[in-house]
């Protein structure tokens, strides 16, 4: 039952990945598209979506393996 619950956190903690990165280089994305937001922040798009990116990857992996999102291993 826990590598469950771990995997779940893990599965959730994605979610909030997607969406705490996902929604900032979004609207900077809009703002480039309207002319408010200079041409270098497609700079921060591309760090901001690598992160994001790296760290959904990494919590779905957790997730698979039943490990909870601020764990190494798998609890015994």
């Amino acid at each position: 039952m826990k590598p469950f619950l771990d995997g779940t956190a893990s599965v959730l903690a994605a979610l909030a990945t997607i969406v705490i990165c996902g929604l900032p280089s979004w609207f900077t994305y809009k703002a480039i598209e309207a002319d408010v937001a200079p041409l270098w922040a497609w700079a921060a798009i591309a760090a901001l979506a690598g992160v994001g990116i790296l760290m959904t990857f990494a919590f779905l992996r957790k997730a698979v393996s039943g490990i909870a999102p601020s764990r190494e291993r798998r609890r015994k």
